[in-house]
């Protein structure tokens, strides 16, 4: 049976519009948040790893219920004399190549560094990766790079200090090579580095440091 021209055509043409409208179609960004109501209280949250420090999912006494909603719940780092310089969770799922991440963070104590901080592409040891974090101590936000546990500069900026009992929020971009750091929603720097492009993420502190992280959001890029 011989199929006529035009009809031959038309189907020719509605798949190539079909194909070219899914290769142009963007992909959906899918977005993971930690409110923590499903972990137990005065436990670290499921599947994490705890690399140093005391992490507990606990109800902030600052925020005041109502009737109509419950006190909400956050991760406390609160160790302050253990001997360890750095205390960090790190959450084993989702494993990201490029994303967009961000975590309202409260310093609540700190002596020697007050210190909040972000990890992101971190391999499945939590010892190689990025790492992003607000210093009291140097009054600087600091992009970082972990290799094996030892950690090292990629690039600084000013800010004010973090007041005690304050909340900031501090957030990254990572896309191929580019990384973009804010902080309270303004841009303060790009950095280029190549050396990870697929992990998970974390939260750090350092020293004497107690602090309070909420709101934690991961998203794809």
């Amino acid at each position: 049976m011989r199929i006529p021209v035009a009809l031959f055509l038309f189907a020719l043409l509605s798949v190539t519009a079909v194909s070219a409208a899914s290769a142009k179609s963007p992909q959906r960004s899918k977005t993971w948040t930690w409110a923590f109501d499903a972990d137990t209280l005065g436990r670290p949250p499921g599947n994490t790893g705890v690399f140093g420090g005391t992490w507990e999912v606990v109800v902030d006494s600052s925020s005041a219920p109502d009737s109509a909603a419950a006190a909400r719940r956050i991760l406390r780092q609160s160790e302050t004399d253990d001997g360890i310089d750095f205390h960090y969770v790190q959450f084993t799922k989702p494993i990201l190549n490029d994303l967009a991440a961000s975590v309202r963070f409260r310093i609540e104590s700190g002596d020697i560094d007050p210190t909040a901080g972000i990890l992101f592409q971190l391999d499945k040891k939590g010892k190689s990766g990025y790492l992003v974090r607000v210093s009291g101590q140097r009054k600087a936000i600091i992009a970082h790079y972990l290799l094996y546990g030892k950690r090292r500069d990629l690039k600084i900026a000013s800010i004010d200090p973090p007041e005690p009992g304050t909340w900031h929020t501090l957030a990254i971009e990572r896309k191929g090579s580019v990384l973009v750091v804010s902080y309270d929603g303004k841009e303060c720097f790009q950095v280029r580095d190549e050396r990870y492009s697929r992990g998970s993420v974390g939260l750090w502190t350092e020293d004497d440091t107690v602090a309070d992280f909420a709101d934690l959001q991961v998203s794809t890029r």
